[in-house]
Order: C-alpha cells, then structure tokens, then sequence
C-alpha cells in the first residue's frame, strides 16, 4: 500500500507532466485544450487550507474567478482541485 508521501509525489508528477503537455511544444490548438474540471476533482471551496488562489496554476481574473493552466473554464480563487501545486 502506498504511504500518503508516495501518493503526493505522484500525484504532483502527473499534474506537472499535463502542465508540460498543455503549455510546451504543441501547435495553438492543441494548447487550447484542458482537461475537465472533473476530471481534477474541482471544487468551489478550499481542501485543508489550499485554494487556487495560492496555486501557481492559477491565473486571477475578475470578480474572485480566474483561469487555470489545466482545468478548463472559470475557476474560483477559493477553490481546489488535485491539479493544485502551491506558489513557491
């Protein structure tokens, strides 16, 4: 069984390796393409303190709302999704 650490790790590889797809060496119509917010397990609200507001994902918008540089879609400033990776 994997312990919480190993989880994390690949987790952040996988977000990082979707980042890199998205956003390195693809013509502009392939860079327009996200994944579904589902997909990343997206809420509205904060998990354990983390918010899009602190990820270095997250790109701020008007009105609370932002962008994501892998979810697709308006994205709360307050919300989370396993995409997140924290500013440094």
């Amino acid at each position: 069984m994997l312990d919480h650490k190993a989880i994390i790790v690949r987790r952040r590889r996988l977000v990082l390796g979707v980042a890199a797809v998205v956003s390195v060496g693809n013509p502009p119509s392939a860079q327009s393409a996200k994944a579904d917010k589902r997909d990343f397990f997206y809420q509205d609200k904060p998990k354990e303190g983390r918010s899009c507001a602190s990820c270095r994902l997250f790109t701020p918008g008007d009105g609370g709302a932002g962008r994501c540089a892998i979810v697709d879609g308006d994205v709360s400033a307050s919300g989370w999704c396993m995409a997140y990776s924290p500013r440094d």
